[in-house]
């Protein structure tokens, strides 16, 4: 069963309430199939891009606060898939899907409208030397008022992070955009579960190996071309079943806090831990029950509230 669930501070210091407020069956519900989600804020208004892998299609639904409600808005088409990931970022003020298949390697980045129509895309490949393809993880982040992306491979701990400049032209209604490889790696392999935060301005991201257990939290060295650096390992004493969790992600939070949420699918056990200010772990919550068997757990904030989409495929 999809379902949103509202997450607000509780009357203890270190404790938040985690209720249902939403459920599929309610007269706006979701589609089923969707493979990936976004959530950006257009305006006044908090939009969900939803995408459909098998179709190649994508719908789009408003997010209102207090009682959310789904409400169908639009329907732009994001040519040049299947695509496995969906993501956004702003830059100019202009507001960007980025797109990104795994097979060819190829980015998409499309300008929304304001009417939530899309323009055609400027794609980005590099098919030799440092080559974009075989990618699983991405995550679009900003470094010193610069827009970047970061980007791995669990199968075999090839990672990168690109920069993305405006240019002064472009032709056709593609974007004036400008992708360029700035830094290449190797990690190890198997990082799964990746959730991206900035804390005090800087970039961080929390992460699960699978194949040799570790748990961890990595800082964006601010100049991305000097790539990621660890700051807190071998965590995993902290993150009880850490091996069950399906998926996790950053709740928006007042003050920008970072406030993680980890769900298991097959029990719908659901736990939200603050972030210690050190990234050398963190303080549970809540730890609660929700739906089970969710594929996609999407974060959001609207009216000075969190919420998380839990939608089953």
């Amino acid at each position: 069963m999809n379902a949103i669930y509202s997450i607000k501070p509780g009357a203890a210091a270190c404790a938040v309430t985690v209720n249902q407020v939403w459920n599929q069956g309610t007269g706006s519900d979701l589609a089923s199939g969707y493979t990936n989600f976004v959530t950006v804020n257009q305006g006044s208004e908090i939009v969900l891009f939803a995408y459909n892998k098998a179709t190649q299609k994508t719908d789009v639904y408003t997010l209102s606060g207090g009682a959310p409600v789904l409400n169908a808005a639009a329907q732009p088409k994001l040519d040049g898939g299947p695509w496995d990931n969906l993501s956004s970022f702003v830059l100019g003020n202009n507001l960007y899907l980025l797109t990104y298949r795994t097979d060819n390697g190829t980015f998409g980045f499309y300008g929304v409208n304001a009417d939530l129509s899309v323009t055609p895309p400027y794609l980005f490949s590099l098919p030799r030397n440092t080559p974009s393809k075989g990618f699983t993880d991405i995550g679009p982040f900003t470094a010193i008022s610069q827009q970047y992306i970061l980007a791995y491979d669990t199968n075999t701990g090839h990672v990168a992070n690109f920069s993305v400049a405006v240019t002064p032209t472009s032709t056709g209604g593609v974007p004036p955009l400008l992708a360029l490889n700035v830094w290449d790696h190797h990690w190890a392999k198997s990082w799964t579960k990746f959730a991206f935060f900035q804390l005090g301005g800087a970039n961080f991201f929390f992460k699960i190996n699978i194949g040799k257990i570790n748990v961890n939290i990595d800082h964006i060295q601010d100049t991305p071309s000097l790539g990621t650096v660890e700051v807190g390992s071998y965590l995993q004493g902290q993150l009880p079943d850490a091996l069950k969790i399906n998926i996790t992600a950053i709740v928006p939070w007042s003050g920008g806090e970072p406030y993680l949420l980890t769900y298991i699918a097959a029990t719908g056990a659901t736990v939200v831990y603050r972030i210690h200010a050190d990234c050398q772990g963190w303080t549970s919550l809540n730890a609660s029950t929700t739906v089970t068997g969710s594929t996609q757990v999407v974060p959001y904030r609207a009216g000075g509230v969190s919420y998380v989409l839990f939608y089953q495929a």
